[in-house]
């Protein structure tokens, strides 16, 4: 289950003396070893290295085409789900003893069955940039912080899907309509939701364990 969102706080605030002080005086009153952003004026940035620095794009390789996952679905009592569509799920009881304990944490959604997916052909996005594509799952960086995850396309059996997934989350959001049609919504993350295995057949792990 994806962990919950933390609600943040806007504060204003202000550079005195070499310091941060909430806008209006005082020292900001948070604990140590505190992350946060600070959003000021590109001008305003002194060190010229240090701006070209902020706003360079890094994509770092995470997994390479050709790269099988296993989207992790709360298949509940396969309403509305066909023989055909569920022959084409893994059963949790034939695999569980492979998955490592973190990759499903605090778990409660009722009963799993996982999708194999493989990483396939690059996107016409990838196509365009010469470092994406050969395809595969990539992180993109801008400002030294991950900005998102960039996937090739994932084919699925007719069965599923007569289109192939244009990404992680398009993967996932139609998996879901047809395994859980009792949702609401379709969507899920998809550092939590997909499943990977490490080239030396270690226990597979979820794809948010890989970035760490």
């Amino acid at each position: 289950m994806p962990a919950p969102i933390e609600k943040k706080l806007r504060i204003p605030v202000r550079l005195v003396d070499g310091k941060w002080e909430v806008e209006f005086g005082g020292q900001v009153p948070v604990k140590d070893d505190q992350t946060a952003e600070i959003l000021v004026p590109e001008k305003a940035i002194t060190d010229k290295l240090f701006l070209e620095e902020m706003k360079k794009r890094v994509l770092l390789s995470v997994l390479p085409r050709g790269s099988k996952l296993r989207a992790y679905l709360a298949t509940k009592d396969f309403e509305n789900v066909s023989e055909e569509q569920r022959k084409a799920l893994i059963d949790w009881e034939n695999w569980h003893q492979e998955v490592s304990e973190l990759a499903i944490d605090n778990w409660s959604g009722g009963a799993l069955s996982f999708f194999e997916l493989e990483l396939g052909p690059a996107t016409d996005r990838q196509m365009q940039d010469d470092d994406l594509m050969q395809g595969g799952l990539w992180l993109e960086i801008k400002g030294r912080k991950a900005t998102g995850l960039i996937s090739s396309t994932f084919e699925l059996p007719p069965c599923v899907s007569d289109e192939p997934a244009r990404s992680l989350n398009h993967a996932f959001t139609i998996l879901s309509e047809v395994y859980e049609p009792w949702r609401i919504s379709h969507t899920g993350s998809a550092y939590e939701r997909f499943l990977y295995q490490e080239g030396d057949g270690a226990d597979f792990k979820n794809t948010g364990q890989r970035l760490r």
